[in-house]
C-alpha cells in the first residue's frame, strides 16, 4: 500500500489505523497514482478533502484523467502543532496545513515554505535550522518537547481516499463521487444536475476545477449521498460532455 509519506504524516496515520498490510511511503500524490497504474502497489492512500480547506486539487486532477477510482474514504480529526527555534522567520509545512492554521501564522508574521507533506517538514526542521518553525501532527513532533498544539483555526477534519483500480463490491456504499463536464452555455450545469434533484438525492458538495487542457474550461467533482443512483447518473449523461463515476464508498470515522 502506498501512502503520501514519509512516516508520521497524517496520511500515514490514517492508513496505519484503518488498513492492514505493508505501508510504502511515496513522495508525491501523483507518484502514488503513477505507482498504482504501473502495478507497483495495489492501493494508494491520499488526502482527499479537508473541512476547512476543501478538496486536494492534485488528487482531483489525477482522478479526472485516469481510470483509477476511490474505493474507501477514511475521516480523521486533524490536530496541528507548531514547534520553533527562537521566533520563527520561516515555517515549514504542507500547504493544506498552512491553510488550516492561518491565524497562528499571521500572528507570528513568518514566511511559509511549503513541503510535500507535514512529516517531510519535520525532517527539514530536525536537521537543524535557526529562526525556523514547523507545523505538523502531534505524532510527527512527538520527539520535540517544546511545542504548542491545537493551533488550527477551528475544528478540522480530513477525509483520506483509498485509491484503487476498481470499485469493490464487498459492502453497501452510502456515497458516490462523479466528475463531469458540461457545455459552455447558459443553464448547462442546472440541466446536468436536474436528475439528481428530481430523484431527491442530496449532494454533499460540488467543486469546480480547471481541466488544465484549455484556458477557462472546468470540470466538476460532486459527491452524492446515494448507493444506488445509476438511473439518475445515466440521465445526467444526456446533459454533460463527459461523466465518470470517480468512486463509491462509505465514510469511515476513526475517532
Amino acid at each position: 500500500m502506498g501512502f503520501l509519506g514519509p512516516e508520521k504524516s497524517f496520511t500515514w496515520e490514517a492508513a496505519k489505523r484503518s488498513l492492514d498490510g505493508v505501508l510504502t511511503p511515496i513522495d508525491t500524490i501523483t507518484g502514488i497514482f503513477d505507482s498504482l497504474e504501473r502495478g507497483y502497489i495495489d492501493i494508494g492512500v491520499v488526502p482527499y478533502i479537508n473541512s476547512l480547506e476543501g478538496p486536494v486539487g492534485e488528487v482531483i486532477d489525477n482522478l479526472a484523467i485516469r481510470s483509477l477510482v476511490v474505493s474507501r474514504v477514511i475521516e480523521m480529526r486533524i490536530e496541528l502543532c507548531i514547534a520553533s527555534r527562537g521566533i520563527p522567520r520561516i515555517i515549514y509545512t504542507h500547504p493544506h496545513a498552512a491553510g488550516q492554521a492561518r491565524r497562528k501564522i499571521a500572528e507570528l508574521g513568518a514566511q511559509v515554505m511549503y513541503t510535500r507533506s507535514t512529516s517531510e517538514a519535520v525532517e527539514i526542521f530536525m536537521r537543524g535550522c535557526t529562526d525556523c518553525g514547523v507545523i505538523a501532527s502531534p505524532r510527527a513532533l512527538e520527539d520535540v518537547e517544546e511545542k504548542i498544539c491545537g493551533i488550527e483555526d477551528s475544528e478540522s477534519r480530513t477525509r483520506f481516499a483509498v485509491i484503487s483500480r476498481e470499485i469493490g463490491r464487498s459492502h453497501r456504499y452510502t456515497h458516490t463521487a462523479i466528475i463531469f463536464t458540461v457545455p459552455n452555455k447558459p443553464g448547462s450545469l442546472y440541466r446536468a444536475l436536474e436528475p439528481i434533484a428530481r430523484e431527491s438525492i442530496n449532494m454533499s458538495f460540488i467543486y469546480s476545477r480547471p481541466t488544465r487542457l484549455s484556458p477557462w474550461q472546468y470540470f466538476f467533482l460532486a459527491e452524492l449521498e446515494c448507493s444506488e443512483c445509476d438511473y439518475a447518473i445515466e440521465d445526467m449523461k444526456r446533459h454533460t460532455t463527459s461523466l465518470k463515476i470517480a468512486g463509491r464508498y462509505s465514510i469511515e470515522l476513526l475517532d
